[in-house]
């Protein structure tokens, strides 16, 4: 039995769970003597809680438990029954998580420290008591449990990247140090063995790109998100993660357009459509139309500037949503609608008492009026394009020639 515990143990580090769950269930269909059973149900609680079922994790507990009664005793127990009760309340859906969860894992947690040099496994203990910290916003508690994790031994190879990963986390966040939070992350990836599931660097990657960005490095930015990219599984809401994060370096970059539309567009074949407001995908559209834009895809563009407004209708660029549209209109010589869209936002801005100090839509609803031939309104929208336009010579002077030209023309 010890060889095919071994051997369960080995797959359960390796990453291949579903192929460990297949062969503890095969053996847990015969009968057993009763001192195989507890091991096989022990690393059966891990398989579950590491897929996410935390409930059929403390079904096996409760039946460990049952075999022997001083099972709460027990390190090893007491620190995965801990483990379930924290994913418990991280897992649980927004308003339903129960903080009583997360108390008792910081309670057994705490009484584990205790145990001295008889317990091998504290290092991962500090880790997840910082993040207990960090749950509670204790900060500098959260930051000391982390440091500690970093010198504490453990048997699990992936601490020591994982504290990394909280402490640039941290940095970033809270204090807003991008030199020190890169440095934290970097050796995050460093020290992340090569045995563990990729898919947990994909994170990782995304953060240092994040933060990368935040200090202007855009090609090592792009390069970590480009990174997270490849390394998400296909569908996955990493993958729609490491999408966007790709397609907002590219908007900032500039002259990348057509990657945009290709990334924006997967983004929202892959992610499930909100059924109400969305700041997330106002923002996905806004780039979308922008790219469409540039690549003079009108219809397109105008889809994605509506689809703005459509998740976002209190967006505080509503206003330069509408001029963006009626631009659109234009290049298509719609002029119509290109009217149509400037009077809807002057309309709404003198609803909401915001005055437009920006020439560039009464410059494009006179070029309209010019296109169709309805010259005194074009000198009006001239007119007052002129009033409010900056003093750059070759703007004044391209509509003033439109402006002089529309008078001789009524």
């Amino acid at each position: 039995m010890s060889e095919t515990l071994f051997g369960l143990d080995n797959l359960i580090a390796n990453g291949d769970i579903k192929k460990a769950e297949v062969q503890i269930a095969k053996l847990l269909r015969h009968d057993l003597p009763p001192d195989e059973r507890p091991a096989l149900l022990l690393r059966r609680a891990r398989v579950r809680l590491i897929t996410g079922r935390v409930e059929d994790s403390f079904d096996d507990l409760r039946e460990l438990s049952a075999f022997n009664e001083g099972s709460h005793f027990v390190p090893e127990l007491q620190e995965l029954r801990a483990d379930c009760h924290l994913a418990r309340f991280e897992l649980a859906s927004l308003g339903f998580a129960d903080r009583a969860d997360l108390q008792r894992a910081q309670d057994i947690y705490s009484q584990l420290l205790f145990l001295g040099n008889d317990y091998a496994n504290k290092g991962w203990v500090y880790y997840q008591l910082g993040r207990i910290h960090l749950t509670a916003n204790a900060i500098d508690t959260a930051v000391q449990s982390f440091q500690k994790a970093l010198y504490t031994p453990t048997h699990i190879g992936a601490v020591t990247a994982y504290c990394y990963e909280r402490l640039g986390f941290i940095t970033y966040y809270e204090h807003r140090n991008l030199t020190h939070a890169i440095s934290f992350l970097n050796r995050a990836v460093e020290t992340y063995p090569g045995s563990e599931n990729p898919q947990w660097l994909v994170q990782v990657h995304l953060l240092r790109s994040r933060v990368l960005r935040a200090m202007k490095h855009y090609p090592d930015a792009l390069n970590a998100a480009e990174t997270a990219l490849q390394s998400a599984a296909n569908g996955s809401n990493n993958w729609a993660e490491a999408l966007l994060a790709n397609s907002e370096i590219l908007s900032e970059i500039g002259n990348h357009d057509r990657d945009i539309v290709q990334y924006l567009n997967q983004f929202v074949q892959i992610s499930k459509h909100p059924p109400g407001l969305d700041v997330t995908w106002s923002r996905v559209h806004e780039m979308l139309g922008n790219a469409h834009f540039n690549l003079g895809h009108y219809e397109d563009a105008i889809n994605a500037f509506q689809s703005v407004l459509q998740f976002n209708p209190d967006h505080p660029w509503e206003l330069d949503f509408y001029y963006r549209i009626a631009r659109c209109h234009y290049q298509l010589r719609a002029y119509h609608e290109t009217i149509t869209a400037i009077e809807h936002m002057l309309a709404k801005a003198a609803t909401e008492q915001q005055p437009i100090d920006d020439y560039r839509p009464y410059d494009v609803m006179g070029s309209a009026f010019f296109a169709l031939a309805e010259y005194p309104r074009a000198v009006a929208c001239y007119e007052q394009a002129l009033q409010i336009a900056p003093s750059n010579a070759e703007v004044v002077s391209k509509i003033r020639s439109y402006y002089e030209r529309a008078k001789q023309l009524i």
